[in-house]
């Protein structure tokens, strides 16, 4: 046996080692042609970014988006509008418990009133003797409860 110090044995003819030289020669060729149009074209060519394919390739490309999962999309609308919708909501609250706190000023003011007034109205009443008019028959006094 002899040894074949890493090359193909042939089938006897004697090629392989010349077939194999052949090969490389050839690459070695391309990677000089190819280094030197790349030189010519300028640096910009080289690095510069993949042509884009033409407006049907890119309408198409549009307009087939891959579907999410519904569930990723209503957590994307509650990402998107939760913020919007806590601070209008924030806002009808405050405007609520305003309202609601000038109501209840109104209210009390007016009991007060109408409690004021059927006091003096009373007093007027208690030196004729001449009983209850029509209309005053059991109103109750309302207190503002201090």
């Amino acid at each position: 046996m002899t040894e074949n110090d890493g090359r193909p044995q042939g089938s006897g003819r004697g090629e392989a080692p010349d077939l194999i030289d052949d090969a490389l020669k050839l690459v070695d060729g391309l990677q000089r042609k190819l280094i030197t149009a790349g030189v010519r074209r300028g640096v910009g060519a080289v690095t510069s970014a993949p042509r884009k394919g033409d407006v049907w390739e890119e309408a198409i490309r549009l307009e087939t988006k891959p579907e999410r999962p519904a569930v990723e999309e209503l957590f994307d609308i509650v990402r998107t509008s939760a913020p919007e919708v806590a601070g209008h909501l924030g806002r009808a609250g405050l405007a609520l418990a305003g309202a609601l706190g000038r109501t209840w000023d109104v209210v009390e003011r007016s009991l007060e009133q109408t409690g004021s007034d059927a006091d003096r109205s009373a007093g007027d009443d208690s030196g004729t003797g001449s009983g209850p008019k029509r209309g005053d028959e059991a109103k109750p006094q309302v207190t503002s409860g201090e």
